[in-house]
C-alpha cells in the first residue's frame, strides 16, 4: 500500500475504535442496568432495520468508488436515489412492525422498529460524504464524526438508562449519534447536493450498485441470521446472552477487519496484474490476521470473566463467547472477498458468494440449536471454517489468485496463536496456586501469551514482520520526516 492509503487506513482504525470502542464502553454500563431480555429484543430489532438499511450504505453511494471519470450529476444524482431508498425503508418498517414483533415474540420490538427505521434517512444524508471520503483517503472527518457522535450519544443512552428507561435507552442512543454524525459531516464536507437527477447516471450506478447492494444485503443477512435464527429457536433473555458474546466478537471484526474492507476496494481496483493482486491481498490478510488473533483468542480465553462485569444474569454467554473465539483462526481469510470481487469488475460474483455464506451460516445454526446455546456457537464458528475453501477457489477462478501463498501465511499465523493459546493456558494453570486477584492473573497471563506470539511471528514465523508493521506505523504517526527531527532534537 501506498503512503497515503497506509494514512487513511490509519484514521479508519481511529473511526472504528470510536465506533466500537466508546459504544462497548457504553454498552458496559447499560447492560448491567436493562439485562439481557431487553438487550435481546433490541438485538432483534436493529437485525430487522439494518437489512432494511443496508442499501443505503452499501450499493448506489458505493458505486461512486467505481466510476472512472466522477462529476457532480454522478454524486448529486447517487445522493437523491439513496434518499429515496430512505423513505422507502421507513414505509417499509412501519409496515412490517407488528408483524414483526409477533413473530418473535416481543411486544416492544414494534414501536423500537418504527423509531429505530428513522435512522435510514439520517443515514442517506451521509452516505455520499462518506464513500467520498473512503475514495479520496481522506478517512480523518470520519474518525471525528465518530468519536463526537459516540460520545454525546452514549452519555444520552447511560443516562436514561439510570433513569429506568430501559430498552428506550437504546433507540435515543442510536438516533443521537446518527444526528450527531449529520451535522459533524455537513459543517465539514462543503459538498451539497444538487437540485439535478441524471437518467443515464442513474442507470449506470443502479447497474454496479445493484449487484453491490444484493451481496451488501446478503452479506448483512449473513452477519444477522444467526440472531435472527436464535430468536427463533429461543426467547429474548437467550437471545440476550447470545447477543453479548456475539457483539464482542462482532467489536473485534469492526476494530480488526473493516479499515481492512475500506481499503480494498479503492486499493486492489487499481491493479491489473494477477501476481501483484495477490501479493496486495496477501499483505493485507496478513496485517488483519496477525492481530485478529490475539484479540479474539484473548476473547475466548478470558470468557469467565463475563459474569465479574456484566453481571450474573449473562452466564449463559460464557460459552458460547468460548466457542464463538474459534473463528479467530478462519475469518480473515474469507472476510475481504466480497470487496475484492467489486474491486475487479465482478459484483455478480459478490453476490453469489454472499449468498453462500448466507446458506453456510443458516445451516449450521439450525443444526446447533438442536444442541442449545453452546452448539449454536460451535456452529457458528464451524461456518467460518467453511467459508475459506469457497473464499480461495473463488478468488483463484477469477483474479488468478495464488492460494497456496494465502495458505502459508495462514498456517504461520495460526501456528503463532496457538503458541498464544498455550502459554495463556500454562500461565493461568500457575497462577492458581498463587494468592493473586482473578484479574491480575488473567492480565499476566494474556499479557504473556502477546508476549510469545509476537516473538513467534518476529523471529520465526514471519521474520522481521513485527519490526517492519512498527516502522510503517511511526511513519504514519510521524509524517515528513517528523520522527527523525524530534529524535534528532532528543539527542542534542
Amino acid at each position: 500500500m501506498q503512503a497515503k492509503a497506509k494514512k487513511a487506513h490509519f484514521w479508519l482504525v481511529m473511526d472504528v475504535l470510536g465506533s466500537q470502542g466508546i459504544p462497548f464502553v457504553v454498552f458496559l454500563v447499560i447492560a448491567r442496568i436493562i439485562g439481557p431480555d431487553y438487550y435481546g429484543e433490541f438485538t432483534l430489532a436493529m437485525a430487522c432495520v439494518g437489512l432494511m438499511n443496508v442499501v443505503i450504505f452499501q450499493g448506489i453511494a458505493d458505486a461512486l468508488i467505481r466510476v472512472p471519470d466522477l462529476d457532480e450529476r454522478h454524486v448529486s444524482t447517487a445522493f437523491w436515489m439513496n434518499l429515496a431508498l430512505a423513505f422507502l425503508t421507513v414505509l417499509l418498517a412501519q409496515v412490517t412492525a407488528d408483524g414483526l414483533a409477533t413473530f418473535f415474540h416481543a411486544p416492544d420490538m414494534e414501536g423500537v422498529i418504527r423509531w429505530l427505521s428513522l435512522l435510514g434517512p439520517l443515514q442517506a444524508l451521509i452516505s455520499v460524504q462518506v464513500v467520498l471520503s473512503r475514495r479520496n483517503l481522506d478517512t480523518s472527518i470520519l474518525a471525528r464524526r465518530t468519536f463526537l457522535g459516540r460520545s454525546i450519544g452514549g452519555a444520552a443512552g447511560i443516562g436514561l438508562a439510570l433513569a429506568g428507561a430501559g430498552i428506550w435507552s437504546l433507540v435515543v442512543l442510536q438516533l443521537l449519534q446518527a444526528l450527531i454524525s449529520v451535522w459533524v459531516l455537513w459543517r465539514a464536507d462543503p459538498w451539497r447536493p444538487r437540485r439535478v437527477f441524471d437518467l443515464a447516471h442513474a442507470r449506470t450506478l443502479a447497474r454496479f450498485g445493484s449487484h453491490f447492494m444484493g451481496g451488501s444485503l446478503i452479506t448483512a443477512l449473513g452477519a444477522c441470521v444467526d440472531r435472527l435464527l436464535v430468536g427463533f429457536f429461543f426467547d429474548p433473555t437467550t437471545v440476550g446472552c447470545y447477543a453479548l458474546a456475539a457483539r464482542l466478537i462482532e467489536m473485534a471484526r469492526v476494530l480488526v477487519l473493516t479499515p481492512m474492507r475500506f481499503m480494498i476496494m479503492p486499493v486492489l481496483s487499481r491493479l491489473a496484474n494477477p501476481h501483484e493482486f495477490s501479493l496486495s491481498y496477501d499483505t493485507m490478510v496478513r496485517s488483519a490476521l496477525v492481530v485478529w488473533m490475539p484479540v479474539v483468542l484473548a476473547l475466548g480465553l478470558n470468557a469467565a470473566i463475563l459474569p465479574t462485569v456484566f453481571g450474573d444474569k449473562w452466564q449463559g454467554s460464557v460459552v458460547v463467547l468460548q466457542a464463538m473465539s474459534l473463528a479467530a483462526f478462519t475469518m480473515p481469510v474469507w472476510a475481504f472477498v466480497g470487496e475484492s470481487l467489486s474491486a475487479v469488475g465482478r459484483p455478480d460474483l459478490y453476490l453469489r458468494f454472499a449468498a453462500g455464506q448466507v446458506g453456510i451460516v443458516a445451516v449450521c445454526v439450525v443444526i446447533g440449536a438442536q444442541f442449545g446455546l453452546t452448539g449454536v456457537g460451535l456452529a457458528w464458528s464451524a461456518g467460518s471454517a467453511c467459508m475459506v475453501p469457497l473464499a480461495l477457489l473463488t478468488l483463484r477462478k477469477v483474479c488468478g489468485f495464488d492460494w497456496e501463498m494465502q495458505v502459508a501465511t495462514t498456517t504461520r499465523i495460526a501456528l503463532a496463536g496457538l503458541g498464544f493459546v498455550a502459554c495463556v493456558l500454562a500461565v493461568d494453570h500457575l497462577a492458581v496456586a498463587r494468592p493473586w486477584p482473578a484479574l491480575a492473573s488473567t492480565v499476566l497471563a494474556t499479557g504473556c501469551g502477546l508476549c510469545v506470539y509476537l516473538a513467534l511471528i518476529e523471529f520465526v514465523l514471519v521474520p522481521g514482520y513485527v519490526s517492519r508493521a512498527l516502522r510503517d506505523l511511526k511513519g504514519i504517526v510521524l509524517p515528513d520526516g517528523r520522527g527523525a527531527e524530534r529524535a534528532a532534537g532528543t539527542s542534542r
